[in-house]
């Protein structure tokens, strides 16, 4: 491990209070692919945190969940974002690609070291949005040990995706998945899950809150946390196999508007040891996510 002096991470209350202020950012200055870089200490996790995430999602076999990883990953994010150096509004950024793995045995009770880098796209006013993707990379550290990876990829919203005119579209629909997937289950999901996830996780982005926040951002409704989705996926896939998760990715295709009624649908291999995971929509059968998924022997 570099030796680099670590930043405590900051509390994510006032983080997110600061996150407002970078809403006049523009990121239209011309500027060649670079990256940022930082290292940042934190407490342990509490037994409490453990809980109230386990209690959340019915319950995981791993002692440190990966999604709950991800949580204390997304607040280096967060701090990272408040640098002068990132060019962009942290409010409003889509999640749209994540990846997580376990390398050693995590202890929770232990501090962490987090060694961050994100690579910061080509920008320019000719460069189009869809290709404004920064790339975050965050390692965990105990004892110098590397206990945990995430790398989380990001789409930038263009700024100006404020109020507009919807027009109505064609519903559309797909077939459920092939008879070599299982359904393991189905979630009803509320308005409020995304304030409930919001207080658990610490991610106030607004897309996911209220209505009148996420239309600001160019969407009707708020959408649910992709990564509540894949804690759902986490525990539920746990649970049936009876194992940990070792590494869990995950592709965002579609945003889960609030409320909504999704299936969880599995394809694992002879022994059940790794496969695919996808979530569809409960009604239309329109895939949501789908990623891999790897568990301890």
């Amino acid at each position: 491990m570099q030796t680099e002096r670590p930043s405590v991470l900051p509390a994510l209350p006032g983080m997110f209070f600061r996150s407002l202020f970078t809403v006049a950012r523009n990121g239209e200055q011309r500027a060649s692919a670079s990256e940022m870089h930082g290292t940042f200490k934190s407490v342990g996790l509490s037994a409490e945190q453990l809980r109230r995430f386990s209690a959340a999602f019915g319950g995981f076999v791993s002692e440190v969940p990966l999604t709950l990883m991800y949580c204390l990953a997304q607040r280096v994010h967060l701090a990272q974002m408040l640098d002068e150096q990132f060019p962009w509004p942290a409010p409003g950024l889509v999640h749209v690609s994540n990846s997580l793995q376990q390398h050693a045995a995590i202890q929770a009770n232990q501090s962490f070291t987090m060694q961050a880098t994100i690579e910061l796209p080509e920008r320019g006013p000719t460069i189009s949005v869809r290709r404004l993707r920064p790339l975050f990379k965050v390692d965990f550290w105990q004892n110098n040990q590397h206990v945990a990876s995430c790398i989380s990829e990001y789409q930038v919203r263009p700024k100006n995706a404020a109020p507009r005119v919807h027009k109505s579209r064609e519903q559309k629909s797909a077939s459920a998945p092939g008879e070599q997937w299982q359904r393991l289950n189905r979630w009803s999901l509320n308005g409020a899950t995304g304030r409930q996830y919001a207080r658990l996780s610490g991610d106030f982005n607004p897309i996911h809150l209220h209505p009148l926040l996420s239309r600001w951002f160019g969407f009707d409704q708020p959408i649910i946390h992709g990564m509540y989705m894949v804690a759902r996926a986490q525990a539920e896939i746990e649970r049936h196999s009876g194992r940990a998760m070792q590494c869990l990715d995950v592709e965002f295709k579609r945003p889960v508007a609030l409320p909504a009624n999704i299936c969880l649908w599995l394809q694992a291999d002879s022994d059940g040891g790794q496969g695919d995971y996808q979530i569809c929509g409960a009604d239309d059968q329109l895939q949501r996510l789908h990623g891999h998924f790897k568990l301890f022997d």
